[in-house]
C-alpha cells in the first residue's frame, strides 16, 4: 500500500489580498461513481453547529455519496474557528482510494493553504513548506497525474511503476512577482523538507519582476495546470511580466531512471521537472480588472483561450498563435445556462 502524504503551504498575506468568501462549494465525481461535495462556510450555515464547532464557526464540510446509495458526511477535523476558509480545489488518487482538498485559510496577517488527505474514513491535514513566507499567495491550483516511471532491478529487468503526482500552481508576490511550481510524489515525499519548490519565469529563462504593471492583475495572477492527453504530461499557462510574456509550457520528469541510488544521477533528479516550451505571446491586456477569477484552457495547438463570467454571459478571448481575440461572450438565457456556456467554450478552446 503507498502512502500518500498530506501537506500544506503556508504563506504570509499582507494586506491588500482578496478576502475570501464566507461560502463555497465544490464537488468530484471519482472514478468509483462516488460522488464528493466539500463546503466550505460558518456551522449555522452548513446545519453542523453543535459539540464540534460554534455557529460561527467557519468550517469545511464533505460529504459522499456512493454507487449503491452509501451516504457518509462530516467535519473536516482541526479545521475550524473564526478565521475564513474557501479557495477549494479537489482531486481524487484512485491508486490509492484517496480525496485530497486544496484550501486556503485568512489567518490575520497570514494566508495558510491547507492539503487534506480522507483515506481509509480518516482526514490527516498538515503544513506543506511550513518554513517559507510569501507575502502573497494568489489562486493556488492542483492537478493529479500518473506518469509511468522504469527502474531497473537487481538482476537487470525493467521495472515499470505508475506515480502519483500532485502538481500546485501559484502566483506569488514578494520581492517580485511569479508563478511558482511544486511537484509532489504522492507515494514518496515523506516530509515537507522533500518537496522542491521552482520559480516558472526562471524554467524559461527569465526571472521574476518587481516594477510597474501594465496589464489589469487579472492577465497575471491566474496561472494554470492542465493534463496533456493520457501519458501523464502536465501545461501550465503562466505570465511572465519580466518579459510581458504569456507562456504555455510542458512540464514533464525523467521516466528512464536505471537503478534507485544516490550513486546514480538520474534517479537523483527524478523530481526536477524538464519545462519545454509549447506555446508563447503577448499578455492579455483586455482582461477585466481583478475581482472575476479567470479560468484558461489550452487547446490542440498549444493557444490558451481565458474564461469569465458575471451575471449576464460567459465571457472568453482567445490568443491564435499572432494576436488576442476580442472580448466574445456567450449570453445567459432561459435555454443558455452557464454550465452549458461553459461547456461550449471548453468544447472550442481545447480543440483549437
Amino acid at each position: 500500500m503507498r502512502r500518500l502524504l498530506p501537506l500544506t503551504l503556508l504563506a504570509l498575506l499582507m494586506a491588500g489580498a482578496a478576502p475570501l468568501l464566507a461560502f463555497q462549494e465544490i464537488s468530484l465525481l471519482a472514478p468509483t461513481g462516488t460522488l464528493y461535495v466539500v463546503r466550505a462556510g460558518t456551522a449555522s450555515e452548513l446545519r453542523v453547529a453543535g459539540n464540534y464547532a460554534s455557529a460561527n464557526d467557519n468550517v469545511i464540510t464533505w460529504e459522499s455519496l456512493g454507487q449503491d446509495g452509501t451516504r457518509q458526511n462530516g467535519l473536516i477535523p482541526g479545521v475550524g474557528g473564526a478565521t475564513l476558509k474557501g479557495n477549494l480545489d479537489l482531486a481524487y488518487d484512485e491508486q490509492s482510494s484517496s480525496l485530497i482538498v486544496l484550501f486556503r485559510e485568512d489567518v490575520s496577517l497570514l494566508n495558510v493553504l491547507h492539503l487534506g488527505i480522507f483515506r481509509g474514513g480518516q482526514w490527516t491535514v498538515s503544513d506543506l513548506l511550513p518554513n517559507l513566507g510569501f507575502p502573497h499567495a494568489y489562486n493556488p491550483r492542483m492537478l493529479l497525474s500518473h506518469p509511468v516511471v522504469h527502474t531497473t532491478a537487481a538482476d537487470g529487468s525493467d521495472v515499470s511503476t505508475t506515480k502519483s503526482l500532485l502538481s500546485i500552481v501559484w502566483l506569488e508576490e514578494s520581492g517580485t512577482i511569479q508563478a511558482r511550481y511544486a511537484p509532489i510524489f504522492l507515494d514518496e515525499d515523506s516530509s515537507a523538507a522533500d518537496v522542491q519548490i521552482f520559480d516558472l519565469p526562471l524554467a524559461v529563462g527569465s526571472s521574476g519582476f518587481n516594477g510597474s504593471i501594465s496589464v489589469p492583475a487579472s492577465a497575471y495572477r491566474y496561472p494554470s495546470l492542465q493534463l496533456e492527453g493520457p501519458g501523464g504530461g502536465i501545461l501550465a499557462s503562466f505570465a511572465d511580466l519580466q518579459g510581458n510574456v504569456q507562456y504555455v509550457v510542458h512540464i514533464g520528469f525523467p521516466t528512464n531512471l536505471g537503478k534507485p541510488g544516490s550513486g546514480n544521477p538520474m534517479w537523483l533528479r527524478r523530481h526536477t521537472p524538464i519545462v519545454g516550451i509549447v506555446g508563447k505571446g503577448p499578455l492579455a491586456s483586455s482582461l477585466p480588472s481583478d475581482g472575476v477569477e479567470i479560468s484558461t484552457y489550452i487547446g490542440a495547438s498549444y493557444q490558451p483561450t481565458f474564461v469569465w463570467s458575471d451575471e449576464k454571459a460567459v465571457r472568453f478571448i482567445r490568443f491564435d498563435g499572432r494576436k488576442w481575440s476580442d472580448v466574445n461572450a456567450i449570453t445567459l438565457t432561459d435555454s443558455m445556462s452557464y454550465d452549458r456556456a461553459i461547456r461550449l467554450v471548453q468544447d472550442m478552446a481545447t480543440k483549437n
